[in-house]
């Protein structure tokens, strides 16, 4: 008898679970939060993140320039530098998020959801 109340607890505690998961879960998510960003600042240059790629896959900015990646894929995506650089965390639908280049160099960088979707941050020293 002991082991069948804890059958019943231990479906009980299953079904709570499921539930709580479920409520959480929505057919048609609405953006209501405000976008994750580092600064405030106005972009120099936008890259979009659609179809499972970033356009444009390569761009050129200079030091102290800002570039402002915003997800119009109906799924979630970064813009995660190899080296640790830059890491927007996950953007949903229509989100943005600015990065403002502050040293010189060329950053790989991915979606660290999609692993294969790659892109390049060439940072310049010269003011363009």
């Amino acid at each position: 008898m002991k082991y069948i109340s804890y059958f019943f607890i231990a479906i009980a505690s299953a079904l709570l679970v499921i539930l709580l998961s479920l409520s959480s879960c929505s057919p048609n998510p609405k953006t209501t939060s405000q976008p994750p960003q580092t600064r405030q600042q106005t972009a120099d240059t936008t890259v979009k993140i659609r179809n499972f790629k970033f356009e444009p896959a390569n761009l050129a900015i200079a030091v102290g320039k800002t570039v402002q990646f915003i997800n119009v894929d109906e799924e979630p995506h970064t813009a995660t530098a190899m080296d640790g650089t830059f890491n927007s965390k996950a953007l949903d639908t229509n989100q943005t998020w600015n990065y403002t280049a502050t040293k010189p160099g060329t950053y790989p960088y991915i979606c660290s959801v999609h692993p294969f979707m790659k892109g390049t941050l060439t940072v310049t020293n010269k003011k363009n």
